[in-house]
């Protein structure tokens, strides 16, 4: 928590130089996609949910109305988008459950990390617009453990757990703009961390998808 006090009071200090200021909070469903020795993939480890938190700074890179002859920052033809780049700070809950030879098992992970992005925003009329970016996130785990035999087993010293991975992936996000100054959105994001090349050994493969709520501040 200390951490993402941290982070808000770093973003919210630069905010004056941001275009907007972003925070959202939903939940992750997460597929832990794991290969073992023989490069099999176990199919005994289901989806769970975790929390997601996540908050950002976005920016106008370019205005396609320019080309129109647009000028003015709130002169945004219907259907002509804007492309916006984010940068920021998310922490998830990366969780999976699962039953292996009758014996029942979770694992809970904690990840803090960096994310950017970058895409269109369209306005569909005057107070929607659908938001799409695409997404590349680095993150590690700060605390996680497995719940298994009745007993919790700390993942820091695990290397499919304890490395820093890096995601890609995708959001779409629908966007109701409630003033010039105040705008809410739903979203959905799809991840997936990039596959290292570590095999044949073990290896662990991170798929969250998220549904959130969130809202835009433009200060």
């Amino acid at each position: 928590m200390r951490i993402l006090l941290l982070l808000l009071a770093c973003l919210v200090l630069n905010q004056a130089n941001a275009q907007e200021l972003v925070f959202e909070v939903g939940g992750n469903s997460t597929e832990y996609q794991y290969q073992n020795l023989n490069g099999a993939i176990v199919d005994y480890l289901k989806p769970a949910t975790g929390l997601h938190v996540q908050l950002k700074r976005e920016n106008v890179l370019w205005k396609v109305s320019k080309l129109f002859g647009a000028f003015d920052k709130d002169d945004n033809p219907l259907y002509v988008p804007t492309i916006k780049y984010a940068f920021g700070f998310t922490y998830n809950q990366y969780n999976s459950v699962g039953n292996t030879q009758g014996i029942a098992l979770s694992y809970q992970a904690d990840h803090l990390g960096i994310i950017g992005e970058i895409g269109p925003e369209i306005p569909i009329n005057q107070a929607i617009s659908v938001d799409i970016k695409g997404i590349v996130s680095v993150a590690k785990m700060w605390n996680g453990n497995q719940y298994i035999a009745n007993q919790y087993m700390p993942l820091d010293d695990q290397p499919q757990f304890s490395k820093i991975r890096i995601y890609g992936g995708y959001s779409i996000s629908l966007v109701h703009h409630l003033s010039k100054f105040v705008s809410g959105f739903v979203k959905y994001q799809y991840l997936s961390s990039v596959k290292e090349p570590d095999y044949p050994v073990n290896h662990l493969r991170i798929i969250p998808t998220t549904f959130s709520l969130g809202v835009k501040i433009n200060p």
